[in-house]
């Protein structure tokens, strides 16, 4: 059974996830934005073992932690291969990480940056700053592209089934009610 804990990080108020198999108290921590105490005395708080920091992109309100949770944690870093991020793993769109039972499924997501992920596992979509609730990410700093945005955005759309999406800021939703209410994820499906 997995587990999401949302530590609030840094200025920008970004969403730090750490997902948990409660059977073998495996962790992955996603976007260390800030705050790294808070992040490691959760980890450590519960005797978790944190396997992979997963990065949705680059932007520095989502790895200002990175450095020390990495030391802290020896856990591995994961980033897309199109980021201009250090990683020990990159990735590409399908690639698949074993997470305790399950896996964490890559879906390249360019738009806010070209190197934008998302990452899925059983019922779980792990947004970063492409999806959220009834908006999308900035596409209008270095590396955006709305075009992209909009691919990405339907290829969410059109994912089977329904998840719970945690996106990089605020709050969480869920992918059905953005098939409905979000005009960006609406546009795209127009013009796909």
């Amino acid at each position: 059974m997995l587990s999401v804990q949302t530590v609030i990080a840094g200025r920008l108020h970004t969403n730090c996830y750490i997902v948990t198999d409660q059977e073998t108290k495996e962790a992955a921590i996603i976007d260390p934005g800030g705050n790294a105490g808070d992040i490691l005395n959760a980890v450590h708080g519960e005797g978790l073992t944190v396997r992979h920091i997963l990065l949705t992109h680059g932007h520095f309100d989502h790895v200002l932690a990175l450095e020390e949770v990495k030391n802290a944690t020896g856990a591995k870093v994961v980033a897309h291969q199109a980021e201009e991020l250090e990683a020990d793993v990159y990735v590409k769109h399908g690639d698949v990480l074993p997470f305790g039972a399950a896996v964490f499924e890559v879906l390249h997501t360019p738009g806010h940056t070209p190197g934008s992920v998302c990452y899925r596992i059983e019922t779980l979509l792990f947004t970063g700053d492409t999806l959220f609730e009834d908006d999308c990410g900035r596409c209008d700093l270095p590396g955006g592209d709305y075009d992209a945005m909009l691919g990405s955005l339907r290829l969410l759309a059109l994912l089977d089934g329904d998840y719970t999406v945690y996106p990089g800021h605020d709050v969480s939703t869920t992918l059905s009610r953005e098939r409905g209410h979000n005009r960006n994820m609406l546009e795209a499906l127009r013009k796909g």
